[in-house]
């Protein structure tokens, strides 16, 4: 990757950068965010102290970039089944709390052990995830969904299912999201 450059001193590597960012998303994702700091960050990467602050003024700056990366807005849903739409938004949630956030963070989130770092994922989470309830809401309006059904309860028993299948399986299980939507679709899907 070409160097970049803020403007003084020598060029700043992106390999640098990249790894910085990397140990930082590990240790939120496996330990949560307690156990990032400039000093854990530092010794997780390779990359000096003085390196990491030139990039960041401190761990509050350090944790909004990640989340910035981590959780981004929803992606445009595909042109699916109303069934197959409801496993869409399963596979979404799964990618946030698997894939970007990792059991570290969702553990601190449940526990609400850090407010600050909580209040910042569910500020960003509710962009993404009203943006999902917005589609269900689409569906609902061109009659594929059932009128009665509410997009944030929807949402809620899906995220609260994944939550449960993970607690006591560890992951879910082979088939378990299929299983899940097809229980949840006769009663949202309009016939």
């Amino acid at each position: 990757m070409p160097p970049t450059t803020n403007g003084r001193g020598r060029p700043r590597l992106e390999s640098t950068d990249q790894r910085i960012f990397e140990a930082a998303r590990e240790l939120l994702r496996s330990k949560g965010p307690a156990a990032v700091n400039i000093d854990s960050v530092a010794a997780h990467s390779g990359v000096a102290r003085t390196t990491i602050y030139r990039r960041y003024r401190g761990r509050d700056e350090l944790m909004h970039a990640i989340l910035e990366h981590l959780i981004d807005p929803a992606p445009l849903a595909p042109d699916l089944e109303v069934s197959e739409k409801l496993r869409w938004v399963m596979d979404q949630i799964s990618d946030i709390l698997e894939n970007r956030l990792g059991p570290g963070a969702t553990a601190a989130i449940i526990a609400d052990s850090d407010p600050e770092f909580t209040a910042a994922v569910r500020s960003r989470l509710a962009i993404r995830l009203n943006a999902l309830a917005d589609l269900m809401s689409i569906d609902i309006k061109a009659g594929r969904l059932q009128a009665q059904t509410d997009p944030d309860t929807v949402l809620g028993i899906l995220v609260g299912a994944y939550l449960a299948e993970v607690l006591r399986f560890g992951s879910p299980r082979k088939g378990w999201m299929e299983r899940a939507t097809a229980l949840l679709a006769p009663a949202v899907v309009k016939n």
